[in-house]
């Protein structure tokens, strides 16, 4: 005899996990639930069965599912924090379809934590304005130490939970969870890990990882999108005021920055943006009379080549996230740039480029990290 549907493991949460279905039953109409918890506690896992128990029970389109977990992304690719909403035949997230996703444009969250913060509460805004009935939100497993806390509390003020899960072991987020329940005046539930959890190596999360966004990015063409017609951000590029391109050359010669190809100047600083790698110390010390020249302190030196690969969010007139792209050159005969993204990227629609702080290649794979000071 066939087993019915209703017997599949999946769909059971662990009997250790009973009180967090019944807590986020009873969250208040629009109440949002944050779930914390180190790597391999089974956020995801909690977050998916629950999702899809809550949907079976209150309907279709009543509880938004928000993936904040920008490293191991299942709602949205890598790098984006993901909504959508629960439904009853989906057993694992990244069987849901996304609906809304907002760029943070890193696989961690260290370095991008006003970003990622704000990306998470930008998340649950919209799922609320969409009439979400409920939002759980599922978070990184970044959980120790004072930067950890930080991210942890401004993600909730941002967030506004009515309700704070903890996944965890041995008491490991009590001191956490203490800290979120006394800036958010939450109710705060610790739920123990079942012994079913397994743990997923870094090369099988690199290599999920690198696949998604290999899915995301495919079929990309290159696309120009000339700085005069679009904002730029997380970047030095593009926030400034253009100088002459005879300037520009000037400006190198003296320096004997002969590749440098582009030029921006901001009340009191000047940067040139070389075609090859940075250049070494001591290129600064004939820069007194170029910064006489412009009327400014500083003259800076970044290098188009720092830029390459990285992972852009290309957004329209209203903010939204179009697409994710790759930086592939400036041109700057035409003050362009030029970028990798796939369809529906138009570059008439592109109103914000948006600069991650991360390099990719476009298979997916890749990672390194921007430096301080870089781009």
């Amino acid at each position: 005899m066939t087993a019915p549907a209703n017997d599949d493991p999946r769909l059971a949460l662990p009997p250790e996990w009973l009180p967090g279905l019944a807590a986020l039953r009873a969250l208040p109409d629009g109440g949002a639930a944050l779930l914390v918890g180190a790597t391999d506690r089974g956020k995801t896992t909690f977050t998916a069965l629950a999702a899809q128990t809550l949907a079976a029970e209150f309907g279709p389109q009543t509880l938004a599912v928000v993936d904040a977990d920008i490293g191991q992304s299942e709602i949205g690719p890598p790098g984006t924090v993901g909504v959508a909403w629960a439904e009853a035949e989906a057993a694992r997230l990244h069987e849901l379809t996304p609906v809304a996703r907002f760029f943070v444009g890193a696989f961690a969250p260290i370095g991008v934590a006003l970003e990622h913060a704000v990306a998470a509460g930008q998340a649950v805004a919209w799922a609320r304005a969409a009439g979400a009935r409920r939002v759980l939100v599922d978070t990184t497993g970044f959980v120790a130490g004072p930067a950890a806390r930080r991210l942890k509390v401004a993600k909730a003020a941002l967030v506004g939970p009515s309700l704070v899960i903890g996944i965890g072991r041995d008491g490991e987020l009590d001191g956490l969870l203490r800290v979120l329940g006394a800036t958010t005046g939450a109710r705060v539930l610790s739920l123990p890990v079942p012994d079913a959890v397994g743990r997923k190596s870094q090369t099988l999360r690199a290599t999920r990882r690198m696949t998604r966004l290999s899915k995301t990015l495919d079929y990309s063409r290159e696309i120009v999108l000339p700085l005069d017609a679009v904002a730029t951000l997380g970047a030095t590029l593009g926030t400034g005021v253009p100088v002459a391109p005879h300037l520009v050359r000037w400006a190198g010669g003296a320096l004997n920055l002969y590749h440098a190809v582009w030029g921006e100047t901001v009340p009191g600083a000047l940067t040139l943006f070389v075609a090859g790698p940075a250049p070494r110390p001591g290129w600064e010390n004939g820069s007194g009379p170029v910064a006489e020249h412009f009327g400014v302190r500083t003259v800076r030196v970044l290098s188009l080549a720092a830029h390459a690969g990285l992972l852009l969010g290309l957004h329209d007139e209203r903010g939204q996230l179009v697409s994710l792209a790759r930086f592939l050159n400036l041109d700057a005969e035409r003050g362009a740039l030029i970028v990798s993204a796939p369809p529906p990227a138009v570059p008439e629609r592109v109103r914000l480029v948006t600069f991650g702080r991360i390099r990719i290649n476009e298979d997916g794979s890749g990672g390194s990290e921007v430096k301080p000071g870089e781009i």
